[in-house]
């Protein structure tokens, strides 16, 4: 086998024969420094809308869907110059771009309406980063919003991730107001009269650290001989745990009851 006629293939089919090399080693340092530049313009611009986003000038669910954007936008113009530098006509590369954009759409009609979506649902905010949200069967405090899925974080840790699809058709229940969240509380036996409990309960929660001005709500959720059943929701400091504080009060109140969380006690 004869290498020497071999690698003179190899270099005028890569273009490095005498009359091409320097023109394609030209080309080779076009496209990396293309590259390298639109790698580091894409990461600036992320970055840079990430920084205002922390700094309060935009809401972080706005600012995630521009940061990728911009970050789209820049490597699609970074690919249009390296065909640009290939020799590709603006007229081919047009003609490409519109084609794979078709084709793209075609294959892609659920993530293009997961994006669509997720798009309405950065505008509109029916939640923000940090909201604890129940969304369908879904529950938990919210940790990303993109433009495809929405991330949860259950109480006992698990990931949820939820499609956009299903954020837009789902019945969302929300939390969290401002700086206070919400919780549910389930006592279930009490033998007080159902007329007492409400003025008891929010006497038994007045002064209760972390608890918001506004008296905690009592629902009855049943009333028979043997006892009564009720849901309690607090509103609280936005980030304090008050379980423990409010289960206390709440057992010395009603020590013949069974009292948990209203999550807990729908598990059981």
């Amino acid at each position: 086998m004869d290498f020497t006629v071999i690698w003179q293939e190899v270099r005028a089919a890569l273009g490095l024969d005498a009359p091409n090399a320097v023109s394609t080693v030209s080309r080779a340092i076009q496209i990396l420094f293309v590259v390298v530049l639109t790698l580091l313009i894409a990461h600036w611009v992320s970055g840079f809308i990430m920084r205002a986003a922390k700094a309060g000038r935009i809401c972080a669910e706005v600012a995630a869907l521009a940061s990728r954007a911009a970050a789209l936008g820049i490597y699609t113009l970074g690919v249009t110059v390296i065909l640009a530098v290939l020799g590709a006509t603006w007229t081919a590369i047009a003609a490409l771009l519109g084609a794979a954009t078709f084709g793209i759409s075609l294959a892609l009609q659920d993530v293009g309406r997961s994006f669509v979506n997720g798009v309405y649902i950065l505008v509109e905010r029916p939640f923000r980063i940090g909201d604890k949200v129940r969304i369908g069967a879904a529950e938990g405090r919210v940790e990303d919003v993109g433009v495809r899925l929405t991330t949860l974080r259950a109480m006992d840790g698990e990931r949820i991730v939820v499609p956009n699809t299903v954020v837009f058709s789902s019945t969302i229940e929300n939390a969290t107001t401002g700086t206070f969240d919400r919780q549910r509380f389930s006592v279930r036996g009490i033998t007080e009269p159902v007329t007492e409990i409400p003025t008891a309960v929010v006497d038994a929660l007045r002064g209760t650290p972390h608890l918001s001005h506004r008296a905690p709500t009592v629902s009855i959720i049943q009333a028979t001989p043997d006892g009564t059943d009720i849901q309690i929701t607090v509103e609280h400091d936005l980030g304090q745990r008050v379980e423990a504080a409010v289960i206390a009060r709440l057992r010395a109140l009603f020590p013949e009851a069974t009292i948990s969380t209203a999550s807990a006690a729908a598990a059981s």
